[in-house]
């Protein structure tokens, strides 16, 4: 049986330090990097946070069938490549999928009657909207435009939505404590049938 996590949260709520948390931990853990048409920000590279790529190519990509799921955001497209996500389960890896609301919504309905593949999804919320300013403005990796565009995609109409949809919701109030709680929701995940923690 392979293991497939969804984790999923606005940008700015910590996701990222979480996901690099859970790789340290678990080494057969592997994060599938998605594909984006957005520019890269001054800390990241191409081939370790996201592939980027032109839009002409990510078109060529969704004509051919080559994303597990996409979507367009801020602007931009994101999407998963299928053959991220094979190459890692080939290799008997455990696959971590960070990854938007709808695409996240995508992928459970794929695999929710899967056989081969077991997933979980984990929703990582801020304690509250302002925290979740304070904490884009401090990265200084957004403009205020596109702050306040992320803050408004992040309704509470949404969000009570997506909270019916994954197995666990983790709110990001203390990082440590965190770090534990979403350790433990894998191990439970990968030890036993049942996901209880």
């Amino acid at each position: 049986m392979n293991n497939l996590f969804i984790i999923s949260g606005p940008s700015g709520v910590g996701k990222s330090t979480l996901i690099d948390h859970v790789l340290r931990s678990i080494p057969q853990a592997k994060l599938s990097i998605s594909c984006t048409t957005r520019s890269p920000r001054y800390y990241e590279h191409d081939g370790k946070e996201y592939y980027f790529i032109m839009e002409h190519k990510f078109r060529e990509m969704i004509q051919n069938g080559e994303f597990l799921e996409y979507t367009y955001c801020f602007g931009n497209y994101y999407g998963t490549p299928k053959s991220e996500i094979e190459n890692i389960m080939k290799n008997n890896g455990i696959c971590i999928l960070d990854i938007e609301f709808a695409g996240a919504e995508n992928v459970l309905n794929k695999y929710k009657n899967s056989k081969d593949i077991k997933c979980t999804s984990i929703l990582i919320l801020p304690p509250s909207i302002l925290e979740l300013k304070q904490r884009l403005i401090a990265r200084g990796a957004d403009s205020e435009e596109s702050i306040n565009c992320r803050l408004s995609e992040f309704n509470t109409e949404e969000l009570a939505y997506y909270e019916q949809i994954y197995d666990y919701i983790i709110t990001n109030n203390n990082l440590k404590q965190s770090k534990e709680v979403i350790l433990n929701i894998f191990n439970n995940a990968l030890n036993s049938e049942k996901y209880n923690i």
